[in-house]
């Protein structure tokens, strides 16, 4: 059998080399000049041989999927750490709140999350409106999705309301960079870069599939690209119509990511410990560098819904970032290098992860991710149904499912 896989980010890596472990021939295709998509790192610039995820950056605890990968391919995993603390740092209105300031808000929201809990398909905005908190907990809550789901108040799930005001406890990263594990898997495979696919035509004989620049025949296609980007892939036969639907119905978290070094490395961490909620740009401020050696320390934010800058340049976004680190400090501070990557305008992701609504794992996505006459699969972190952002993880397990489907094929 032949493989062809459409994207060469986690899921059709580790498609890939299941496909190929089973002993059958496998082509990936790839529009960028490089592997691992959304899971993306830079080196280059920064101080002291630091390093800084740009893409997916955490491991959450009880991501076995993941984990294994790792063990597997011989990446080192940092210690664990926690983002998240009983009363979060707060810096609202150009001030950092005292401790008592921002317990105060963290309580209110909780108990409205308790005495008015959030209802079926209820988006956050609704939900706000309904509970009638005051303006610092709304302030909260903006900040909170911004991480997760990454999407505007108005189409943001409230039952995923993030009630800890963390990401839990158990994170880890894999030392070096996250971007290790799509460069340890890219080894022994047949990867051909900037190669994009224009169409995927299929029929009971096999499949053809075109790419700006040449046209690749195999028995299967496996289309791991993000999810937007199947709406713009052109098939032949077209897409059935409630795979069409069901890709239209699903909700994409857009984000811009914002990366900085500073030469204030104790006085930052001090401010802003391992994570900080603010109502700048961006909305929670977290060091990169905890893991890290060196004298400077690596910020991170991710500016997402309605707060992801829309016109701004490159450099306004930087020196609001390095406003927001300065109203944590109590000073000005002074960026070193600075990285921003917005991958909602990138033409190759147009989003930053799926954030489903309501039931949409249950019905949606199993619509999205069924194939097509046993030719065409499906598979990325838009197709996984576990419950918040599909991620890392969500990419690997759409994998394994996938190499199955395709096998069983």
């Amino acid at each position: 059998m032949k493989l062809l896989v459409i994207g060469a980010g986690l899921s059709g890596l580790v498609t890939a080399h299941e496909v190929q472990d089973a002993g059958h021939e496998v082509v990936l295709l790839e529009a960028r000049d490089r592997v691992g998509g959304r899971v993306f790192g830079i080196r280059d610039g920064l101080r002291d041989g630091q390093y800084a995820d740009v893409g997916a950056e955490m491991i959450y605890h009880g991501q076995a999927n993941l984990t294994g990968l790792c063990e597997k391919h011989g990446l080192e995993l940092t210690p664990e750490f926690n983002l998240g603390t009983e009363v979060p740092d707060m810096v609202f209105h150009g001030q950092k709140l005292s401790r008592e300031a921002s317990a105060e808000i963290a309580e209110e929201l909780r108990a409205a999350i308790r005495n008015t809990p959030p209802g079926f398909y209820e988006t956050v905005a609704q939900w706000l409106r309904r509970t009638r908190v005051s303006e610092p907990v709304e302030l909260l809550l903006t900040a909170i999705a911004q991480g997760t789901p990454a999407s505007p108040l108005r189409v943001a799930d409230a039952q995923e309301l993030n009630v800890e005001l963390s990401w839990g406890k158990g994170f880890r990263k894999i030392r070096d960079g996250n971007d290790r594990l799509p460069r340890a898997l890219a080894g022994g495979l047949d990867i051909r870069l900037n190669q994009l696919v224009r169409l995927v035509a299929w029929d009971g004989r096999g499949v053809s599939v075109e790419t700006d620049q040449e046209t690749f025949s195999a028995d299967h296609v496996v289309v791991t690209v993000p999810g937007p980007l199947v709406s713009e892939l052109a098939f032949s036969p077209t897409l059935p119509a409630e795979k069409v639907r069901a890709l239209l119905e699903m909700r994409y978290g857009n984000g811009t990511r914002i990366v900085a070094q500073y030469a204030e490395r104790d006085e930052i961490r001090a401010a802003i410990g391992t994570g900080c909620f603010t109502d700048r740009l961006p909305g929670y401020v977290m060091e990169q560098s905890m893991h890290q050696a060196g004298d400077s320390i690596v910020v991170s934010g991710l500016a997402a819904g309605d707060v992801e800058p829309a016109m701004q340049t490159e450099d306004q976004i930087l020196d609001e970032f390095d406003q927001t680190v300065s109203s944590a400090t109590g000073r000005k501070v002074r960026r070193v290098f600075g990285y921003v990557k917005n991958w909602t305008r990138d033409p190759l992701t147009r989003a930053i992860v799926r954030a489903p609504i309501g039931d949409q794992r249950q019905t949606v996505l199993p619509v999205i991710a069924a194939p097509l006459g046993g030719r065409v699969f499906f598979a990325g972190e838009h197709t996984d149904d576990r419950v918040g952002p599909g991620g890392m993880e969500g990419a690997v397990k759409s994998a394994y499912r996938v190499s199955k489907e395709i096998l069983s094929a």
